[in-house]
């Protein structure tokens, strides 16, 4: 069986009281007995003198009394340690029961600092337990943020080398551009020589339109057309309206043929629509934004811009049928077969434009060099594309822009 230390301690106490009392005990038992021994001799000495043996007597008288007040002397002495030994026996109690007492309060005292300290010590080893556990935290944090932040690095270094490529892809077309523009420059300057003869036939053609049109759609025409006959002659386009693939009862005319009208009587305002197709396809072989624009000069109800394969016949309206997309002057989007409401409206004297990105096949539309929220409208870019309008009245009238002054910025998408 195990002995505490505590327990040991008490035990030696207490062995040690027990022995000092044991001391003491024997010691007063001495000095009582030594008293009892001094008092019997007292005692003998006292009947001693009362004896009747005459002069003998008296002189051994005198000498017990002698003894006899020697032996007093030492009771009293040895009552005296006697008394002296029982009052220190009690203080020594007395300290003893102080001393245990006091023992017993370190002893608590003792036992209550232990706990105090076996508490905080628990507490401290909590303490810096939490501070490991979030230090763990913060360096698997700060782990994972350097790998986010590396793969972040290679993603952009990805990126940039993609990004490298395709500069460098886009300077070569670049450059194959330049070589294109500096060709146009010199057909164009062989082109101004004809200027003169073109100019006249230009005022030639305003002086058939007077016979054609009334004076108030004329002055339209004339100040739609007079401003961009230099530009046009200078900068021929590159693209127009075609007129064999477009509806027989729609005139194409004016310079480079930009101009279409719908020239049909018809029977009581009820026609048909007919559709105008370019004569040049989107170029799927490049990249970037194919972007052409249509100024309306006259509309009675309806005008559809936009885009369509050859697909759509010459009656029907641009995006009314699958593999065309468009506009529509009411504020409606007609894409593929389906009608999209809450658009921006158009009317006479509007700018309206239409572009493809060959890339990745979007589709916007703009209004006035304002481009319109096309976010979800798509196309294959790879089928064959062109621009198309789709007129329903008699008297309609648009004049087409294929390039390359905008109202509306294509470098800007």
């Amino acid at each position: 069986m195990s002995i505490s230390s505590t327990d040991s301690t008490n035990g030696d106490k207490k062995y040690e009281e027990e022995n000092s009392n044991h001391s003491e005990s024997e010691e007063l038992q001495m000095l009582r007995a030594k008293i009892a021994e001094l008092e019997g001799a007292s005692s003998i000495a006292s009947f001693d003198v009362l004896a009747p043996n005459g002069n003998e007597a008296i002189n051994e008288s005198d000498t017990c009394f002698g003894q006899f007040g020697g032996v007093d002397q030492q009771l009293k002495n040895f009552r005296g340690q006697f008394a002296k030994l029982e009052m220190e026996l009690r203080e020594t109690k007395q300290m003893n029961v102080v001393t245990n007492l006091e023992n017993k309060a370190l002893q608590a005292e003792m036992k209550h600092q232990k706990l105090l300290m076996f508490t905080e010590q628990k507490a401290m080893e909590e303490k810096i337990a939490k501070m490991e556990k979030e230090q763990q935290k913060m360096a698997d944090q700060l782990a994972r943020r350097q790998n986010d932040q590396q793969l972040e690095l290679e993603q952009f270094k990805q990126e940039n080398a993609t990004d490298s490529a395709q500069l460098n892809k886009s300077q070569k077309a670049i450059l194959v551009k330049i070589d294109e523009l500096a060709q146009q420059v010199t057909d164009s300057e062989l082109f101004k020589q004809a200027f003169p003869a073109k100019f006249d036939a230009m005022e030639n053609f305003v002086g058939v339109l007077k016979d054609r049109f009334g004076k108030e759609l004329l002055k339209a025409v004339h100040a739609d057309i007079r401003p961009s006959i230099a530009e046009v002659f200078s900068n021929p386009a590159q693209n127009c309206w075609d007129i064999t693939a477009s509806h027989n009862e729609l005139e194409i005319f004016g310079p480079e043929c930009l101009m279409v009208h719908y020239k049909s009587e018809g029977n009581g305002g009820d026609w048909p629509w007919r559709v105008a197709f370019s004569k040049h396809s989107l170029p799927c072989s490049h990249y970037g934004i194919f972007y052409y624009e249509v100024k309306v000069l006259n509309v009675k109800r309806y005008i559809k811009i936009g885009f369509a394969t050859k697909k759509l016949v010459l009656d029907t309206g641009v995006g009314e049928k699958p593999d065309s997309y468009g506009y529509v002057n009411d504020g409606c989007f007609w894409l593929n077969g389906t009608q999209y409401s809450g658009k921006p409206k158009f009317a006479r004297d509007d700018t309206v434009g239409c572009g493809f990105n060959l890339v990745t096949g979007r589709i916007i539309f703009t209004k006035n060099g304002q481009r319109l929220d096309t976010a979800d409208v798509f196309a294959s870019p790879t089928s064959q594309w062109f621009p198309c309008v789709s007129l329903l009245d008699s008297g309609d009238l648009i004049n087409a822009n294929f390039g390359p002054n905008f109202k509306f910025d294509p470098s800007s998408v």
